[in-house]
């Protein structure tokens, strides 16, 4: 997978963050993550995409407001590594983080590891 594969998938996982319709987040995280996808960071983890809805979903009763930007995405051997920031409503930013992202046959992302 090339590099504007892995950012246009990633642009639709961030934009799942960024939308509180909750089937937009389905579609969207349809676009990008797999069924089967197995997530873990500091906030929680999880298997499946139904369990990654579900934590965004609990991550903006939160953070109501929060936005995402990306720093920086790295590829080699067909995996990712994303730099990004986290800005409260106010544009404050709040942290950087760092996420690990390796992608199935089909190119959407299957397992994701976050750290902030």
């Amino acid at each position: 997978m090339d590099k504007d594969a892995f950012e246009e998938r990633w642009n639709a996982y961030f934009a799942a963050y960024a939308t509180t319709d909750e089937a937009e987040r389905q579609r969207l995280l349809e676009r990008c993550v797999s069924d089967d996808l197995v997530f873990t960071n500091p906030g929680g983890e999880g298997k499946g995409r139904a369990s990654l809805h579900a934590h965004i979903g609990n991550f903006q009763k939160h953070m109501p407001g929060a936005t995402f930007s990306t720093d920086r995405l790295l590829v080699h051997h067909g995996e990712l590594l994303a730099v990004w920031s986290l800005h409260k409503q106010d544009g404050t930013k709040v942290s950087t983080g760092y996420n690990f992202v390796r992608p199935d046959k089909l190119g959407l992302f299957s397992y994701m590891a976050g750290f902030f």
